[in-house]
């Protein structure tokens, strides 16, 4: 874990690209991120520090690239600035974007409407239909999102028999087993996905969805593997409603239903214990796996 820079060091920094951010009031925002360091800059706009090795490359190419090759999508998505090194020894990633007005559904408490099923459905279907041309293929650096669900078998096999004292491990076992036996996402079906769809990267404006923040995990892949959030997201009607405004398959649901057990159960065996909102998160999704089967 790095140490980042003292703001004024920070702003010596940024304001050699963008001189008319170097005046600007420089805030730390508190993030339940381990990544990035994250500030406010003025206004308009938001400065993210890489904090650990591991997030050097979503910071250096994954949200640059998506920042400037996603358009016209139907929500808010921030918006590169500028990017570049921070000082040696160090020389780790910043990046400056756009500031987008809003608080995050997780904070907000806010719960997901039918409304926000539609809209999350409609850019979706948007980002799907973006040029892929320099998006990044699933990879380590972003936890694989969007790869092939095989490539997660002996993973999520291991973090089920790590909980099955939590849960129904045999439900579980035949949920992973049923998205693994149905077929794989077709080369010229991998699109644009962004990769981490939960309740903290989705903004709230005026009581409804209005962004979507942290393209970290982004780059080619698997739809299903966005898809998940008709599980992790949404609940009644408004589950239903994603469903249908999305007007996906049968095996693309059932690979959206792998997506979501297996990034829940191996996020839940991790952080067990801990308190922590995606241990939160994980248990309740894995709570209603366990009971649909």
């Amino acid at each position: 874990m790095s140490t980042p820079p003292d703001i004024d060091t920070l702003k010596r920094i940024v304001g050699e690209s963008v001189p008319d951010l170097a005046d600007k009031t420089y805030s730390r925002i508190r993030s339940g991120g381990t990544d990035n360091s994250i500030y406010r800059v003025g206004d308009g706009h938001a400065l993210r520090v890489a904090r650990r090795h591991e997030a050097i490359p979503s910071l250096a190419y994954r949200e640059p690239v998506a920042m400037r090759s996603l358009k016209d999508l139907p929500l808010e998505t921030p918006k590169l600035v500028a990017n570049g090194l921070t000082d040696a020894p160090e020389e780790w990633p910043w990046l400056v974007c756009s500031w987008l007005e809003g608080e995050s559904a997780e904070a907000s408490g806010h719960v997901l409407t039918e409304t926000d099923a539609r809209r999350l459905a409609l850019f979706l279907l948007d980002l799907q239909g973006q040029r892929r041309d320099f998006a990044a293929e699933p990879n380590i650096d972003n936890h694989w999102r969007g790869c092939a669900l095989a490539q997660r078998d002996e993973p999520t096999r291991g973090a089920i028999t790590d909980v099955a004292e939590d849960f129904d491990a045999i439900a579980l076992a035949a949920i992973w087993k049923a998205a693994l036996d149905t077929s794989a996402c077709p080369e010229q079906d991998r699109t644009w996905i962004h990769g981490d769809l939960h309740a903290a990267n989705l903004l709230i404006k005026d009581g409804a969805l209005s962004g979507v923040i942290d393209w970290g995990l982004s780059g080619l892949g698997d739809p299903a593997s966005d898809y998940m959030a008709g599980f992790t997201l949404f609940e009644g009607a408004a589950q239903d409603t994603f469903w249908k405004a999305s007007g996906i398959t049968e095996s693309v649901w059932r690979r959206a239903r792998g997506w979501a057990l297996s990034t829940s159960v191996i996020a839940y065996a991790f952080y067990r214990g801990t308190k922590t909102p995606i241990e939160k998160r994980s248990r309740k999704l894995l709570d209603d796996l366990s009971f649909s089967v």
